[in-house]
């Protein structure tokens, strides 16, 4: 199982390719190499003359849960991230601005990453029992893949604060009631397949890709800015005791138990 490779691409549809994260042994968890896979697949796609529309899912009934948890315990253990996240060379948005439409077709778990790399796509169906969360909060990270941004382009500051303070997991029923996900469907890769084929035989590839990019400008450099603020402090954030606490409840499958945030008259300015 191991030894198959992380990304999976298939013609299911005249003139569109299907994108499948394929770690169903770790129900599709992220990592850098798949994060490199996923990306360099997508700029293929997208030079692609014969692809006009891409459909992204997850192997054996899941999106992706989010980062692997051995890969946030290793972050833990070491207070920094994987080195080899800085020889990808594509950003964490590179996903929204690619020239063609992609279409996240979602089902069982959608956390963190995965939740953020489910936004970045152009349109989303969810199986209505999909179980989103950000996960973060109860992890002890700051909102961390432009999240805060992301939500709040897709469904409001209220929305965006609920589920980023919370942590909280809610269903692709709701999401869909919510607005980040558009459509619910009990099939929701064959929904999206017959989405992406109907946009590959009717739209203007020049007008979708004209579309997108302004769609995206207003909120790109607040993406960038995002992600860039997040990853400034994150080694210090990974070196804390709180992230060693949200990785160890994880693993462990308990509630964190975090000790109250530092009184400001006892914190030096």
């Amino acid at each position: 199982m191991t030894n198959q490779p992380l990304i999976l691409v298939s013609r299911d549809r005249d003139a569109v390719a299907t994108v499948t994260l394929n770690r169903p042994e770790r129900r599709n968890a992220w990592t850098v190499p798949l994060q490199r896979a996923y990306f360099d697949t997508l700029e293929e796609l997208d030079d692609d003359e014969s692809v006009r529309a891409i459909v992204v899912t997850g192997a054996n009934g899941n999106f992706c849960p989010g980062a692997d948890s051995q890969a946030l315990q290793t972050y833990s253990d070491t207070g920094t991230t994987n080195p080899e996240m800085a020889t990808i060379s594509q950003p964490e948005w590179f996903a929204a601005t690619v020239s063609k439409p992609i279409i996240a077709a979602i089902e069982g778990m959608c956390a963190g990453v995965g939740l953020a790399q489910a936004l970045l796509c152009d349109l989303r169906v969810a199986a209505p029992d999909t179980r989103f969360t950000t996960a973060f909060a109860r992890r002890a990270l700051p909102p961390m893949h432009g999240m805060a941004v992301l939500l709040e382009r897709c469904a409001g500051y209220a929305v965006a604060t609920d589920l980023l303070l919370t942590a909280r997991t809610f269903s692709g029923e709701e999401a869909a009631s919510l607005g980040l996900v558009h459509y619910s469907d009990e099939h929701p890769l064959e929904r999206a397949l017959n989405l992406a084929a109907d946009l590959a035989a009717t739209s203007a590839p020049s007008s979708m890709a004209s579309i997108k990019a302004h769609l995206l400008a207003p909120w790109l450099e607040r993406i960038v800015e995002a992600v860039t603020s997040v990853d400034e402090s994150l080694d210090s954030v990974l070196a804390s005791p709180d992230f060693a606490e949200g990785v160890a409840s994880l693993v462990e499958r308990r509630p964190a138990v975090f000790p109250p945030l530092p009184s400001r008259k006892n914190t030096p300015q």
